[in-house]
């Protein structure tokens, strides 16, 4: 057996203690993978697989990375779902001695913190589940590392759908797993959802985790200790960050406990009928988010989405906003000079994180110097406002920047590129050191062009490399006439390098000076961070509350642009909408957008609609769902009169796709999406439903979509929007109170059916199927026959 070398044996110790995660292994210029490894990160990469060495007499697989292009290819493996363990030299080489090496950083696609792998606009959170043990309810905690805030929840396992919900509402980067759900359905059902697992045991972090919850308010450890799921999830979440992000944890200090029941619950299938995030027209992107997000920062947008994911259902908080809202729509002047000052805010959740957890960049510091001064602004403008509630608040959380933005001014270079951190003019003493390096510097230069002189060699050129240093470089046919006190370094082809006794001490000198120079301006730059991070929560705070400004008057642009109105809330009754309009279609039309009406009351809680296809009934449902879904953020919606009830749930069952990865045919997924409204319904929810049972034989789509019509109507009480062909069903509004029969208008014109995309009270004459199929230019052989075979049909069910 060949024997191991001193390296191996490191990257061996170091590997074990990461056993789940690509090991990047700097090597000097380079970071390189090992044995399975390499052959994973080769083939995803498209790099050469090389080998160097053997172990157990087999050659050893090997391929690397140059340090300087590390951050391409590490954006590419953490989006590829690799978790990547970054081992880095820890000390300069010296030769016969094994270079001290040592893990900087464990990246998994929810921990990160580089800017450039996060999407701008999406929150990126990491989510732990476990288990009550012996128990009936399962612990959620979801961490977004940037922002420091931890949101928790328990959910009683039987209610899956619910916590389905939770999981597209916060649409996690990385799922942690307890090992307690190992084998369990949940994870395989998790694992054909798409999303990333890390599986983790926490065991070990149980004195950590109770140090962790020792820092929040009496209340809240009494709240977690007294609830054995939520407990557990925290700890494993508390646990997994401390191994992967040490830094992290003492910033994630923010706990919020909740309950999914505060907010109107979206699940994924409502999230995608409704097109609220993403579009079925990638080219367009015309989902509901890109209409309302006018935003001048990226924490704003994100703010945003989180409230379209999470709407409110406590009035006074809907109200808090529409009143801000119109607060803002009011005063125009003002409200333009704020957004044009948020600009220059930036980022600032995001650069308050990266400085606190120390992952920054110069740059950070410089955008978070231009944010301050920016936040001066801010305040001033905010004080100018006629004030409403919620804006008055934003304007108390927001910290004196004075302070902090004066001390930067004065400290911080203002060059990205600058090897220098610290302006000159700060510190006499480190300009006094900058000033000897810079004559050192000149000194070459002099001593340079006296060499040229003395030798009559106009081309000698003084050159440095970090190897050797400050060198004389003659080329090859010059090196002959070199003076006999040039003491040769090097032969290369084309030139030969020397060095003399002056050049030595003159390169010692100019390194020392830059040496004290770098080392004192690298103690202010810490002395600078320090001073920074202490301001951290007022940062953090201030963050925040310029996010909601900033997600409001992204609101308030959308209001004023499509001429929105606010709409009433109130706690119960029925819903009454006067000349709705699809937010996003009628956008895209304008004036030929047709608005239309709903009253949803206990006269007329439940809506059959019938009418031709293409006639506007789909649009219709969503338009209704989606005015419901912006009153509850406290958007204003587009409408000429809306007043919305408290809304517990919005559930859509539109169209139908064969979900063929999952084995399960259109009419499964028709059939489970309409068990889960049946099942999870109440009378506080909304319902959409878009022909219910076409997915089978006509009497069985008759039966199961009456069926389920009287359930939604009889049982449950919801408010229902149900859409369909089987006209039969429209004999209901002459049997139960409460449902009533609407159609899209058309007219039979003589160039075929004019479709008015209006919803009027009575049942539809007919489908107009076969009129349909004419304007889409079907073969009129076909048509003709379609024709004849449905006269026929028709006889037969209703003889003379």
């Amino acid at each position: 057996m060949s024997k191991i070398s001193p390296l191996l044996q490191q990257y061996f110790s170091i590997r074990e203690a990461h056993p789940n995660a690509l090991l990047l292994f700097q090597v000097g210029d380079f970071y390189e993978l090992f044995f399975e490894d390499a052959q994973k990160a080769s083939a995803f990469l498209g790099i050469a697989l090389t080998k160097r060495g053997t172990f157990e007499n087999r050659p050893i697989p090997l391929c690397g990375v140059p340090v300087h292009s590390l951050d391409h290819h590490l954006i590419k493996l953490i989006k590829g779902g690799f978790k990547v363990a970054l081992c880095d030299q820890l000390e300069e080489a010296r030769a016969g001695k094994i270079v001290q090496r040592g893990v900087t950083q464990v990246l998994t696609p929810g921990t990160l913190t580089d800017l450039r792998m996060l999407e701008e606009k999406k929150a990126s959170y990491c989510i732990a589940l476990a288990p009550q043990a012996h128990g009936t309810t399962i612990g959620l905690a979801a961490a977004e590392l940037l922002t420091g805030q931890i949101f928790a929840t328990t959910i009683e396992q039987s209610k899956e759908i619910l916590l389905e919900a939770e999981l597209a509402r916060f649409a996690p980067d990385e799922i942690i797993v307890h090992p307690a759900l190992t084998n369990s359905s949940l994870v395989t059902k998790l694992k054909k959802q798409g999303y990333y697992l890390s599986f983790f045991d926490p065991i070990s972090y149980e004195a950590i985790f109770s140090d962790w919850l020792q820092g929040h308010p009496q209340e809240t450890q009494t709240l977690v200790r007294h609830a054995p799921a939520l407990s557990d999830a925290l700890l494993l979440l508390v646990g997994f960050l401390k191994q992967n992000q040490e830094r992290a944890l003492p910033f994630c200090s923010q706990l919020f406990v909740y309950s999914p029941d505060d907010y109107l619950i979206l699940d994924a299938a409502t999230q995608k009928n409704l097109e609220l995030f993403s579009s079925t027209d990638a080219k367009t992107n015309a989902s509901l988010f890109n209409l309302i997000d006018h935003c001048a920062t990226a924490m704003g947008s994100r703010l945003l989405k989180k409230w379209l994911a999470r709407p409110q259902r406590r009035k006074t908080s809907i109200q808090q906003r529409q009143n801000a809202i119109k607060s803002l729509k009011d005063q125009l002047f003002t409200r333009e000079k704020l957004i044009e000052v948020l600009y220059n805010v930036g980022d600032l959740e995001r650069i308050v994180g990266r400085i606190i957890l120390r992952k920054y960049q110069h740059k950070d510091l410089l955008n978070l110097k231009q944010a301050l001064a920016a936040i001066e602004k801010v305040k001033v403008l905010l004080a100018d406002l006629n004030y409403d509630r919620l804006l008055e608040q934003i304007h108390a959380n927001i910290f004196d920047s004075a302070p902090l933005l004066l001390y930067l001014q004065k400290a911080l270079s203002d060059d990205p590129d600058s090897s220098w951190h610290i302006r000159p003019g700060y510190n006499e003493e480190l300009d006094q050191i900058r000033e000897h390096a810079e004559q050192g510097t000149q000194a070459i230069a002099v001593f340079e062009n006296e060499q040229k002189l003395a030798t009559g060699i106009n081309s000698l050129k003084v050159k440095f490399n970090r190897i050797q240093g400050y060198t004389i470089e003659l080329t090859k046919t010059q090196s002959a006439s070199a003076p006999e006190h040039y003491v040769k370094l090097q032969t290369l082809v084309n030139a030969t390098r020397y060095t003399t006794a002056e050049l030595q001490q003159l390169e010692f000198e100019l390194t020392s000076a830059e040496e004290i120079a770098q080392r004192l301006d690298q103690e202010l730059f810490e002395e600078l961070i320090t001073y920074t991070i202490s301001f951290g929560p007022h940062l953090r705070r201030t963050g925040q509350q310029l996010a909601i400004l900033d997600a409001l008057l992204g609101l308030t642009i959308t209001a004023t642009t499509h001429n929105w109105i606010q709409p009433e809330i109130s706690e119960g009754g029925g819903l009454q909408i006067s000349q709705g309009k699809h937010p996003v279609v009628s956008a895209q039309l304008g004036a030929e957008f047709v608005p239309n009406n709903t009253t949803l009351s206990q006269d007329a809680r439940t809506w059959i609609i019938t009418g031709p296809n293409m006639g506007g009934k789909s649009t219709y449902l969503r338009q209704v769902a989606l005015i419901v879904l912006l009153a509850h953020i406290g958007s204003f919606v587009p409408a000429s009169y809306a007043q919305i009830p408290l809304t517990d749930r919005i559930f859509t069952r539109i169209g139908a796709s064969d979900n063929v990865t999952a084995g399960k045919s259109t009419f499964l997924v028709e059939m489970e999406e309409t068990a889960t409204i049946c099942n999870h319904g109440t009378a506080q929810s909304l319902v959409i439903l878009d022909e219910v049972g076409r997915g089978t034989s006509t009497y069985d789509g008759l039966a199961i979509a009456q069926a389920v019509l009287e359930y939604l109507h009889h049982q449950i009480q919801a408010k229902v929007l149900f859409a369909t062909h089987f006209h039969e069903l429209t004999t209901l509004t002459t049997t139960s109170h409460g449902i009533v029969a609407y159609h899209a208008a058309s007219i039979q014109t003589s160039e075929g059916i004019l479709l008015l995309h209006k919803i009027e009270p009575g049942c539809a004459e007919g489908s107009f199927g076969i009129e349909v199929a004419r304007q889409a230019n079907l073969p009129t052989q076909i048509t003709r026959r379609a024709q004849e075979l449905l006269n026929t049909y028709t006889q037969h069910t209703n003889p003379a």
